[in-house]
């Protein structure tokens, strides 16, 4: 009984003692007060990381909705995690070119670097591209 005590007493103590990691914190929105979390450059920046895409795909289907990319980005600046959010112009879930777009709009925003905040937090950012007629219409 005494080793079975003793067992559960380091067994609870070093279960509550890992470290963890700057993507394990908490995250909060981007536009919490004081936090102004933002890729440098904003705006220009990002429409010109996603040009080549924007430019090339001309004939996606659904040919009408939104999708959202939702990065978590740690308090120094690392990439976390990303979620990627897919509605047409019902608003219904969708995937558009089988998925294949969200792939590749995903790698391009992994790739994303120099992100600035006012105070240091994990946060999360989102960039936004409207499809219209087949073609990347807007991205904010």
């Amino acid at each position: 009984m005494k080793k079975l005590l003793t067992f559960i007493t380091v067994f609870t103590f070093l279960s509550f003692s890992q470290e963890k990691t700057e993507c394990d914190e908490q995250t909060i929105p981007y536009y919490t007060y004081g936090v102004n979390s933002r890729i440098q450059g904003e705006g220009p920046t990002l429409r010109n990381v996603f040009k080549d895409i924007q430019d090339s795909k001309t004939n996606i289907k659904p040919t009408n909705g939104f999708i959202t990319l939702r990065l978590s980005i740690s308090k120094t600046g690392k990439f976390c995690e990303i979620e990627t959010f897919q509605i047409d112009e019902k608003y219904q879930n969708t995937e558009f070119n089988n998925g294949e777009l969200k792939k590749e709009l995903e790698r391009i925003a992994v790739g994303l670097t120099n992100w600035k905040r006012d105070e240091d937090y994990k946060t999360y950012n989102l960039i936004r591209l409207k499809i219209k007629n087949g073609k990347i219409e807007e991205i904010f």
